[in-house]
């Protein structure tokens, strides 16, 4: 097979998480290659990655989930190498075109068999997570890896006195709208709550020029931040607030980062805080059982038939009076107290930082 002279990267318009594992592969192969990189992507998937790549990568405006649209920017370049984050359709088209491809899953853990169009790519890469090795089926083009980091900075002993709060992405392809009645929830906590510290609130911007139209409390600020800005940020922070995405909250972890978790949006964040409560690493956390009295079982249900009971929750949530003040308390309390981090960085430590070197390397292998 003749060696590859361009990459493409893919991602899956769903929040931050697949986009945040795009980008830091994007750099760290931009840190290690001088070769043509191009970054084929929706709007949102475009949100976060940093201005000085930006200018050093080709930009394909794409709706990563029509085929069409992956077929016409895979046939404008010679012999591409493909690389997927959590997109299906890009690497069975891929694979249809006769491409060399990569896929990176970050969720295989929580698969009952990982989907056979994901193993279709010439190396399927996993993360080291929640006893995944056990579990997967004998291939000879699935490797395991630590989860994926960028460039992460050198982390700070010493953090500055204030609060992050990130609510990731906030859009999905399996919603035709954002959550309201969660970002009102938040909202309506940020206007009854009278901070110590500084809250910077950090997430897609939707949905943090929504919850800023709405706060005109001036101990909170509001940004969508670009990838480095988001880790200095992160760095610098005594007291980190998140959903439980992958991403952020492992990047907490390895900056050694206290961190502290607000309800899930979907199927994914909801099995990452229920693993993380097991590992003792979400001690300090909103669940929706805190706060309507009653368990969703999400058990058997695809992230897609779970999302409408997510709606369900928030709008319980934000309707009922009782619900409401019960949030906005647990809220309050949960920014005003900073968790341990022990166990989080014990977790961090078991799992190992590199994901994104290993990629790359093996990139690097096909590319001239």
């Amino acid at each position: 097979m003749h060696p590859n002279k361009v990459v493409i990267f893919i991602s899956n318009p769903f929040g931050f998480g697949p986009t945040g594992k795009t980008v830091a592969l994007i750099e760290e192969l931009h840190k290690s290659w001088p070769g043509k990189i191009v970054y084929a992507a929706s709007p949102m998937c475009q949100e976060t990655l940093p201005g000085h790549i930006k200018e050093k990568v080709l930009i394909e405006n794409i709706d990563e989930r029509n085929e069409a649209s992956l077929r016409r920017v895979f046939n404008k370049y010679k012999n591409p190498l493909i690389v997927c984050t959590l997109n299906r359709l890009a690497i069975k088209t891929a694979k249809l075109m006769g491409l060399r491809a990569f896929f990176i899953d970050s969720l295989a853990w929580m698969w009952k068999e990982i989907p056979e169009e994901y193993l279709m790519a010439d190396t399927y890469y996993c993360f080291n997570l929640f006893d995944i090795k056990e579990r997967l089926p004998k291939r000879n083009n699935i490797k395991v890896i630590a989860p994926i980091f960028g460039i992460l900075p050198e982390y700070k002993t010493v953090k500055e006195a204030f609060v992050l709060f990130h609510v990731g992405g906030f859009i999905n392809p399996f919603q035709d709208k954002m959550l309201f009645a969660y970002l009102n929830l938040l909202t309506d906590s940020f206007k009854n709550f009278e901070p110590t510290k500084e809250v910077v609130v950090t997430g897609g911007n939707d949905a943090v020029s929504y919850m800023e139209s709405k706060v005109k409390n001036s101990n909170f600020r509001f940004y969508t931040l670009e990838r480095d800005e988001f880790l200095k940020q992160l760095n610098n922070t005594s007291h980190f607030i998140t959903t439980s995405g992958l991403t952020a909250t492992l990047e907490a972890f390895a900056l050694r980062t206290p961190t502290s978790f607000i309800p899930p949006t979907n199927l994914s964040q909801w099995n990452i805080l229920k693993l993380l409560t097991r590992k003792s690493c979400a001690d300090s956390k909103i669940e929706w059982a805190d706060i309507l009295s009653h368990e969703t079982d999400f058990e058997g249900l695809s992230e897609k038939e779970a999302i409408p009971k997510f709606h369900q929750m928030a709008e319980e949530g934000y309707n009922n009076v009782k619900n409401h003040d019960k949030f906005i308390y647990n809220l309050n309390n949960l920014i005003t107290s900073i968790p341990s981090r022990n166990k989080q960085t014990e977790f961090i430590e078991s799992t190992g930082t590199n994901g994104s070197k290993v990629i790359v390397q093996d990139l690097i292998t096909n590319l001239v």
